[in-house]
């Protein structure tokens, strides 16, 4: 399926909910990062060329050489220093701050620019998926979830997949599931790359995992230690209340359920916890697809050790370094 298809396909699924590009963003951040990202590789791949035609078209000179070393050096740094600008930038509305509404934006400015590029779809999908459940779209959040499953084969796409489908299950109150994911998580993060982002979603797998067996076992005051740990990130530390609150209002506990319902009330921005803690507020029903993933006991314990996203790229870049090699010598 086509990069262009495959975007459709999240586009169908957004809707009516999606809203006007941050043209700010997509100016300033999105366009200096692709333009660095041509320069880079043209520098990369002209300077292969030179360095594999071995003189035969271009005569080989020390300045040249020490020039191409001073260029790939320049660029790769002005690259991956736009790359990580742009990366937190993207990120920054989605995963950090309360405000994924600002974050959808953000991601609809910034997929359409990438289409003719190495897209990584599983990814993209569970961005978009994490950010419609933020936003209390949970049923579009669960056919983000559905598509994630013909493209998850790596332990990090499974991984990746099985947070949305966790986030989920414990806005339904579906506490096997919860577990399940946690589990399942377990034994999928040690053969996953161990990133930032990977080692913070196992961490709340088996966090809401140990918050489901005190609910399942109504042990409701243990949950105040279970989730006792401020969070750093604005939107964890929401989403952590919003349970605590719950588990206070299943005590009885008055005075901490109307503290934890100010804080959320205060801090949850444009997230679903807001209109939760409200006295008129009514939950999305279960999905007929739900819960829309599942993790095959044969890719569980035999993941992918290449994520078919990336095959191809890898290949066409083989390719051209057998190109640079070659073609020299046919002249």
């Amino acid at each position: 399926m086509s990069n262009k298809e495959e975007w459709n396909r999240i586009l169908q699924i957004i809707g009516d909910d999606a809203c006007d590009e941050d043209k700010e963003f997509k100016g300033n951040c999105v366009r200096k990062f692709n333009f660095l990202r041509t320069i880079f590789y043209i520098v990369v791949f002209g300077s292969a060329f030179y360095i594999f035609q071995g003189g035969r078209l271009i005569p080989h000179d020390s300045t040249w050489l020490r020039l191409i070393v001073v260029a790939i050096l320049l660029t790769e740094i002005l690259y991956l220093k736009q790359k990580r600008v742009l990366h937190r930038e993207l990120n920054r509305y989605a995963f950090r701050e309360c405000r994924p509404d600002k974050g959808l934006s953000r991601y609809l400015s910034f997929v359409p620019t990438t289409l003719n590029k190495q897209m990584l779809w599983s990814v993209t999908k569970y961005n978009f998926g994490n950010i419609l459940y933020r936003l209390g779209k949970i049923d579009k959040a669960s056919k983000c979830l559905g598509l994630m499953q013909e493209a998850s084969a790596t332990a990090n796409n499974m991984l990746i997949a099985l947070h949305l489908k966790q986030l989920i299950a414990l806005y339904y109150n579906d506490y096997d599931t919860v577990k399940s994911c946690a589990d399942e998580g377990c034994k999928l993060y040690p053969k996953a790359r161990h990133s930032i982002w990977n080692f913070k979603i196992y961490k709340d797998l088996q966090l809401y995992r140990d918050y489901a067996y005190c609910c399942i076992n109504n042990d409701y005051e243990k949950i105040y230690t279970v989730l006792g740990t401020p969070q750093e990130r604005p939107l964890d530390e929401v989403a952590r209340q919003y349970y605590l609150y719950l588990t206070a209002k299943k005590l009885g506990d008055i005075e901490n359920a109307e503290k934890y319902k100010k804080y959320i009330s205060e801090n949850a921005g444009t997230t679903w916890y807001g209109k939760a803690v409200e006295a008129d507020f009514i939950p999305e029903e279960k999905p007929d697809n739900y819960p829309g993933y599942v993790v095959s006991d044969e890719k569980l314990h035999n993941p992918s050790k290449v994520d078919r996203e990336r095959l191809k790229y890898l290949l066409i870049g083989v390719l051209i370094v057998l190109l640079f090699y070659y073609l020299p010598r046919l002249f």
